[in-house]
């Protein structure tokens, strides 16, 4: 059976590395997602919607704020991440917060939320304006959609990097080899309007640094491109291993200094 459309445009190794790699990017992002979904406040008792959720570690920041008179559907089609999600929503005892298999390109698994989310997960589609509609459907009048994803165009590294360099090209042609669009932040507004959202917004962070966690995105990040980069004959196995290995050499310098891909987060209302 062939692989649904959004895995077979997903560029990033999923499983258990993808796991693990999410959990980094999760505890970088944490302050800024929650000041983020502050906005949106007060959602206790609500339905949310965590759309290609991943390991769950927003799905649970959002368990926290629908608390237990609420309920938090959350799902994606990486069945390891998912059974990860479950193992580590029943040992924090969160009974209302279900990790479903599902795809974001086809009807959602619920109905009437108050809230869906949806992160780093137009990039990898050809057609965004799938999940887009399935998440107007998805969600009660009135009713948010908040999205956060990235923009390759503000990546940067301090002193130069001639590896840096090279990851991000790389990365960016394998994407729009498989349909996805390494500049989609920067149209999410556009998106959310055209898919028929009221009150959009719009906000923009980048987090970077010359320490800890933000210095391993990028490494890992390339590691987890490997395969894509390799199978779509953009570079050599032997050059992908460079890459990572100097990557990892930068990071580990303490006078150097990494960020991310600036993120832009969006949201609007169904009318």
């Amino acid at each position: 059976m062939a692989p649904p459309d959004e895995l077979r445009s997903y560029i990033i190794k999923g499983g258990e590395e993808g796991r693990a790699r999410l959990s980094v990017l999760a505890r970088v992002l944490a302050p800024t997602t929650a000041t983020l979904l502050d906005r949106f406040e007060p959602l206790r008792g609500r339905l949310a919607i965590d759309a290609g959720c991943g390991g769950g570690d927003v799905s649970f920041e959002i368990a926290g704020r629908v608390g237990p008179t609420g309920r938090v559907v959350a799902f994606d089609l990486d069945e390891t991440k998912l059974a990860a999600a479950r193992d580590e929503a029943k040992r924090r005892g969160l009974g209302h917060v279900g990790f479903i298999k599902g795809s974001v390109i086809e009807p959602w698994p619920a109905r009437g939320a108050s809230l869906a989310y949806v992160r780093f997960v137009l990039t990898h589609l050809a057609d965004p304006d799938a999940l887009l509609r399935h998440a107007l459907e998805a969600l009660q009048p009135g009713g948010t959609i908040v999205v956060e994803d990235i923009d390759f165009g503000g990546l940067f590294c301090d002193p130069a990097s001639e590896a840096f360099d090279r990851s991000n090209e790389l990365y960016v042609a394998a994407a729009r080899l498989r349909g996805g669009d390494a500049f989609i932040g920067r149209r999410l507004v556009r998106l959310l309007e055209d898919a028929g959202f009221a009150g959009v917004g719009s906000s923009l962070v980048q987090p970077y640094g010359r320490s800890g966690d933000v210095k391993q995105i990028s490494s890992l990040t390339f590691a987890a491109i490997r395969d894509a980069v390799i199978a779509s004959n953009l570079a050599s196995a032997d050059e992908v291993a460079a890459i990572r290995m100097a990557l990892q050499a930068f990071a580990a310098r303490p006078d150097t200094t990494l960020s991310m891909p600036r993120i832009f987060q969006a949201w609007g209302n169904k009318p």
